[in-house]
């Protein structure tokens, strides 16, 4: 089951109109582009836990006021409860519809939003699942350490489990171009690092549904029948660096797919700006070569500046920014959006 953020104490009540003008100076200091005839807007979002938490009308509609700066948006961790997640869309300035999953692992929904007037679905939408004979097997390996000495454990031969929660498949046409969507929220497990063995092979399962994913998607564009070869693969993807030392983003890259390298540029998806778990990734020579802009949106830094003030003359520094944070992720989310804008004429 998802756990809930608890609610911090004291609460923080905030202005909404002056919290959105605040996001939407943001996003033109971020030089996040607003929506344009020829060009599509697509971002991946992790809202943590809507529906499983309690949010205040004011966070839904800053919520609502973020989403609709773009055009499409696949968010992860819709609760089964999606009642919030509908009134979020309806909060939303503009002609905007979604899909999404039913349930899996935590209780979780996939969905997509998308912009009537710009975005036309296509005629797939699906779960991926596989049979058991198309369960990979391979050696994972795992780095670890152990008194500050790197360790190494290789798990051979170690059998993919079925996904947690099975990624969303949705197909879409904006402008000249047609495209389908990958939504994943994949397993987390347990840390690379971890002390035990039961851990590290959590982690060696995150590995492998990371592998079986990009494998998936490598197969299907090989094929004449698949409906649309234009794949992108996104979402959260737990994916905590972007280096080849790391084993999920080596499994992630394996098979020539390309993710958006946004953390040189905009730090991390993670409140704590040191993570890469949000990826977005595009085959080598397809709908990729349309990528104008990319970067992640940090609203963190835009948000609640009364309560940053409070904080900040009462705590250190280190002390002031988690207990901001506490508050960010109650209302908003501890994942920050991944975005891109593609040239679809």
């Amino acid at each position: 089951m998802a756990i809930p953020f608890k609610s911090p104490e004291p609460k923080h009540r905030f202005i909404i109109n002056k919290e959105k003008r605040a996001l939407s100076n943001h996003f033109d200091k971020r030089l996040v582009p607003a929506s344009s005839k020829n060009r599509l807007l697509l971002a991946s979002w992790n809202i943590a836990n809507l529906g499983a938490q309690k949010r205040t009308p004011g966070a839904l509609k800053l919520i609502a006021h973020i989403l609709e700066r773009f055009d499409l948006i696949a968010v992860q961790e819709v609760n089964d409860n999606f009642v919030n997640f509908d009134k979020v869309v309806k909060l939303m300035q503009g002609e905007f519809s979604y899909f999404m999953s039913d349930t899996a692992g935590n209780q979780e929904r996939l969905a997509f939003i998308f912009r009537k007037d710009k975005v036309t679905p296509g005629k797939l939408f699906s779960e991926l699942s596989f049979r058991p004979i198309q369960y990979p097997k391979r050696n994972v390996t795992v780095n670890w350490s152990k008194k500050g000495k790197p360790q190494k454990q290789v798990f051979k031969k170690f059998r993919f489990s079925p996904f947690d929660r099975n990624p969303y498949i949705g197909s879409f046409q904006a402008g000249k171009i047609n495209f389908t969507l990958a939504n994943v929220h994949l397993y987390f497990g347990a840390f690379q690092n971890s002390k035990t063995e039961k851990d590290r092979k959590k982690y060696a399962r995150r590995v492998l549904e990371i592998y079986a994913l990009s494998r998936w998607s490598s197969g299907r564009i090989k094929k004449h029948t698949t409906y649309d070869k234009d794949i992108i693969l996104l979402g959260d993807m737990n994916v905590p660096c972007m280096k080849k030392t790391e084993s999920t983003y080596k499994a992630l890259i394996k098979f020539g797919w390309k993710p958006v390298d946004y953390a040189t540029r905009t730090g991390g998806s993670n409140l704590g700006n040191d993570k890469t778990y949000d990826q977005m990734a595009f085959a080598p020579g397809s709908i990729g070569n349309r990528i104008k802009k990319s970067g992640v949106f940090d609203f963190d830094k835009a948000v609640f500046a009364p309560l940053w003030r409070r904080l900040s003359k009462k705590h250190s520094a280190r002390k002031a920014l988690s207990q901001f944070n506490r508050h960010v992720k109650h209302h908003l989310s501890d994942h920050r959006p991944l975005w891109v804008e593609i040239a679809i004429n």
